[in-house]
């Protein structure tokens, strides 16, 4: 905890909010106020368990800032409240509430009495996949009457409170589901995915399946109807309606995260190819020469051209 009772620990604080954290931070005159935050990662997830007091926050996209907007943030507001301000209109967020921000965006969040909330680092790109809106000019609240949504709330509060205790397998199993249950927070609930067809909505959780799969290289259409307990012809005729066939799409899914991890330079090629689902690294470098144009190895060191990369990607097969 930081109260902020002196001149040099105002100015820890909002340095660390600023360059940790990506958010400008103006702290209230009168009063101490005070700012916790505590870290735990969750696989895909980075998940923020934070109080604060007297203080006013807003997103930056600056040059160098740790988190740009590849990212949103998901809020579950646990005591307290706050209000947030954008296009001229004040929000206000209390107990319970759940609430999506874009940094995008801009917005001002002011947190007047002592306030504890949970924040999800969500991808862009991991909502992106799964057929789920991805941009959000104003801020979305969930609508925390209906039942599914707040009971994936709690399911978010449950997996951050056990975050420190399970395992890392687990945590990155346990955070692939919270992603695949966006929708309902996304879509309001049960209420409106009724509005879906058999076919696409049928289609739309094979698309998060596939997701949740795609580094297995076992994976097949059996498998994928397996999951979501229908035939596999039918589950083809129902995936038909994206115009896509289910492992062309799971395809797709493990060349973007190839993709991803070439530019990051996340390791060699073969080890690439196998973390992204591939059984062996001749069809991945051939499957992503037909996709890019380019075999990985060019790919990766077209993206980081200095020579200290190089070595870094030269494995390919």
């Amino acid at each position: 905890m930081s109260e902020f009772d002196d001149p040099e620990r105002r100015r820890w604080w909002t340095s660390t909010m600023l360059n940790c954290y990506g958010m400008t931070c103006k702290l209230g005159t009168s009063g101490l106020g005070e700012g916790l935050v505590e870290e735990s990662a969750l696989g895909m997830l980075l998940a923020l368990d934070i109080k604060m007091t007297n203080q006013r926050i807003s997103p930056t996209l600056r040059d160098g800032a740790c988190w740009n907007g590849d990212h949103l943030f998901l809020k579950v507001v646990k005591h307290g409240s706050l209000a947030i301000e954008q296009h001229g209109r004040t929000r206000i967020f209390g107990p319970d509430s759940l609430l999506i921000t874009d940094p995008i965006h801009p917005y001002l969040a002011t947190f007047d009495l002592t306030t504890s909330l949970i924040l999800l680092r969500i991808s862009r790109e991991a909502l992106r996949i799964r057929g789920l809106p991805n941009s959000f000019p104003e801020i979305f609240g969930g609508d925390a009457s209906c039942p599914d949504v707040a009971a994936v709330r709690d399911f978010i509060l449950f997996l951050v409170r056990k975050s420190d205790s399970i395992s890392r397998e687990l945590g990155l199993r346990m955070s692939q589901h919270c992603m695949d249950l966006m929708d309902i927070v996304l879509h309001e609930g049960a209420g409106s995915r009724r509005k879906r067809t058999g076919a696409s909505a049928l289609a739309f959780r094979a698309k998060q399946v596939i997701v949740r799969l795609a580094r297995n290289p076992d994976v097949d259409v059996a498998w994928i109807a397996r999951e979501l307990n229908v035939s596999a012809n039918y589950l083809t005729r129902a995936f038909k309606t994206t115009g896509q066939t289910p492992m062309r799409y799971l395809m797709s899914v493990r060349l973007q995260l190839a993709e991803k991890l070439l530019i990051a330079r996340n390791g060699r090629v073969k080890e690439i190819a196998f973390q992204c689902g591939f059984s062996s690294s001749s069809h991945f470098c051939s499957v992503f020469k037909r996709e890019f144009g380019v075999s990985p190895l060019e790919f990766a060191l077209s993206r980081r051209p200095d020579a200290s990369d190089c070595e870094e990607v030269s494995d390919a097969a």
